[in-house]
Formats: C-alpha cells, sequence, structure tokens
C-alpha cells in the first residue's frame, strides 16, 4: 500500500508539480490552504503534461544523493527559470489561497513529506530500516538506471524520515483530505 502511495504522491508530483529550511512551525491554516489550492492547481498540471513540459520539470524534481527532497519546491524553481509564463500562471493558481509560487512550493514540501511520513510509520514502519540494511555490494550489482532509482528512492526517504513531528501533527489534521485527493488522483 505503501508503495501505491508513493507512486500516486510521485505521479501527482509530476503533473503538478522545501523538508523544510524554514524554523517557523507549518500552521494548519497553511496546510489547510495547501491541500484546499490542490484543485486549482491540478489543471495546470494537466496543461503542462500537455504540452510535454513535465519530463524536464521531473529530471529536475528527482531527489539528488546530498540534496533534501524537495518536489514541490524544485518544481517551482524550473517553472521559473523554464516557463515563466507558466509559473505566473501558478501565481495565478495559488493566490486565492494566500500563497506566493515560493510559499506555495515550501508549504508543499513539508506538507507532502509529513504526509508520506504518516503513511509510511502506520503502512510500513520497518521501510526505512529495511533499504538501510541492504548489502551495498548488491546496489553495484542494479543495471545503472535501477541504481539511479534505489538513489532517488533512499534520499526521498531519509527525507521522510527525518520529518518533523510538529509537521505531522498538522498534517494529521488534513490527511483525511490528502487520502481522498490522492485516491482520486490514483483513479485517472
Amino acid at each position: 500500500m505503501f508503495q501505491r502511495i508513493i507512486g500516486g504522491v510521485a505521479g501527482f508530483m509530476l503533473i503538478i508539480s522545501a523538508a523544510v529550511a524554514s524554523d517557523a512551525p507549518l500552521t494548519q491554516d497553511q496546510a489547510q490552504r495547501f491541500v484546499d489550492s490542490l484543485e486549482s492547481v491540478e489543471a495546470l498540471g494537466k496543461e503542462l503534461k500537455a504540452d510535454g513540459k513535465i519530463d524536464k520539470m521531473h529530471i529536475e524534481m528527482a531527489p539528488k544523493t546530498g540534496e533534501t527532497f524537495k518536489p514541490f519546491s524544485k518544481a517551482v524553481d524550473t517553472m521559473k527559470t523554464a516557463h515563466p509564463a507558466d509559473y505566473a500562471k501558478l501565481g495565478s493558481a495559488v493566490k486565492p489561497h494566500g500563497f506566493t509560487q515560493t510559499a506555495w512550493g515550501q508549504t508543499g514540501d513539508r506538507v507532502m513529506v509529513a504526509y508520506l511520513a504518516i503513511k509510511m510509520e502506520a503502512e510500513n514502519p520497518q521501510a526505512m530500516a529495511q533499504m538501510q540494511a541492504m548489502d551495498k555490494s548488491m546496489l553495484d550489482m542494479l543495471p545503472a538506471d535501477m541504481k539511479a532509482q534505489f538513489t532517488q528512492a533512499m534520499v526521498m526517504m531519509e527525507t521522510v524520515k527525518n520529518a518533523p513531528d510538529a509537521d505531522k501533527k498538522t498534517v494529521a489534521k488534513v490527511k483525511d483530505q490528502l487520502d481522498a485527493y490522492m485516491e482520486k488522483q490514483a483513479k485517472q
């Protein structure tokens, strides 16, 4: 189940596409406004996909060794430099929810990392330990593309493992809404 959720979140992030560099606590209001913004941003994500812009964004969003998993912030940054007109559209979509593009990306990172942490703890609390226990020599035997995917998964899992408890408590209050949204996305 957790793997399906990871896949759904990854797919969702590709379609619409900090955790957290901010010391300020994530508030329930921020989390709720982010969740409320998802429908508004979804149309832009579909437009980006139809225009073939998602592939480059996917490459930019992929977690890399030595970096923190920041899918929304990276998508916003990529959009700002590579697709300025779409960046402006994102601003129009998130402004009614009280966000700038940058603030939306940072909030999205925190919400989704905390959401994944909640899901991982509930559905597969041993996942991180299992991945870390893998014999590194086995990793070297994998084909290059599989090795890259495994490395990306480890970066993401490390970020999720370190999600702040305060963020998880805040996101738990909007978890049911996120679950419903993710299930809807998985069916599309």
